[in-house]
């Protein structure tokens, strides 16, 4: 049985308490009344001695422990902004040549047309207003119906502010909408891709969602063993939980990738490797989790 805090040292003369192992009530009369307190090199020798892998393990292994949970709490709240970060994907070159910004990301797009400058060669109209066209009909700023009734696109755009969100839910929507009034094989193509992109996203936040699950019932389980609760097979929850965790995360991200509709104009934004990199965090804590190693010097790393 490991000693716990308060435990006395089988001579009595020591006690255990959370700064480690310090001089006991009867040490403390031993002293006053005459006895030869030990040298500096037999105090090195009775500590030496005293602290063995045990209960070095009892003064460090909490520690590590609360250090591992904030770890996976880190991990998980990138997680949580990769996920509902709307730039897995940005926009193609010719919008980014003209200024415009913003992204597609597994549930949303967001278009900003603050910067856009300059003249479409081939329409004359306005890139901003063309741009905010794009970004209205994909959010939802504004129905279709009102394509086509405005005179203008400038006229249709006038109320549509600069920078837009929305879902692909609504995106999808409003192409199939303007697609049944117009019947243009480039919308259609749109649409597909756009249903492509709504069924990559959805299966790659599931398992997103699994996978945070899975480290937060790791996360749980550390924390209540290092508050001293019992938890039963707790070594294999906190092992195979943060393993299942990086499995599922490592799963929803090759899925996304092998879904998602495939364009050469567009590259992978921000919230892609964002993603990447929780994977790679959680991966690791895994692997930390199957070493294990017992104690370095006088720190134990993990139980």
């Amino acid at each position: 049985m490991n000693p716990q805090i308060g435990d006395l040292s089988e001579d009595g003369y020591w006690v255990l308490t959370a700064e480690g192992w310090q001089p006991s009530e009867k040490q403390i009369q031993a002293l006053n009344q005459g006895a030869s307190p030990h040298t500096e090199s037999n105090s090195q020798q009775v500590a030496m001695v005293t602290l063995t892998p045990d209960v070095k393990e009892t003064q460090s292994t909490i520690r590590m422990k609360y250090i591992f949970s904030g770890a996976i709490a880190f991990t998980l709240v990138l997680l949580l902004f990769g996920m509902y970060l709307d730039s897995w994907t940005t926009v193609d070159e010719d919008a980014e040549e003209i200024g415009m910004k913003g992204g597609i990301g597994l549930t949303g797009v967001t278009v900003d047309c603050s910067e856009v400058t300059g003249t479409d060669s081939e329409t004359g109209e306005s890139n901003k207003d063309l741009c905010k066209f794009y970004g209205g009909l994909s959010t939802g700023e504004f129905p279709v119906s009102q394509v086509l009734v405005a005179n203008t696109v400038g006229e249709l755009v006038e109320d549509v502010p600069n920078e837009m969100s929305g879902n692909l839910d609504t995106m999808c929507a409003s192409y199939k909408e303007l697609n049944e009034v117009l019947d243009d094989s480039e919308i259609a193509d749109d649409i597909g891709k756009c249903e492509d992109r709504l069924t990559a996203g959805s299966t790659a936040i599931t398992f997103f969602w699994l996978s945070f699950i899975s480290a937060l019932v790791t996360l749980s389980v550390v924390l209540a063993t290092a508050n001293k609760y019992e938890i039963p097979y707790s070594n294999e929850v906190e092992k195979f939980g943060i393993l299942s965790s990086a499995i599922l995360a490592l799963f929803g991200l090759a899925l996304w990738l092998v879904l998602r509709p495939q364009s050469s104009d567009t590259g992978l934004g921000s919230a892609f490797y964002l993603t990447l990199l929780c994977i790679v965090l959680l991966s690791a804590l895994a692997a930390l989790q199957f070493i294990r190693p017992k104690a370095v010097g006088e720190v134990v790393l993990f139980e």
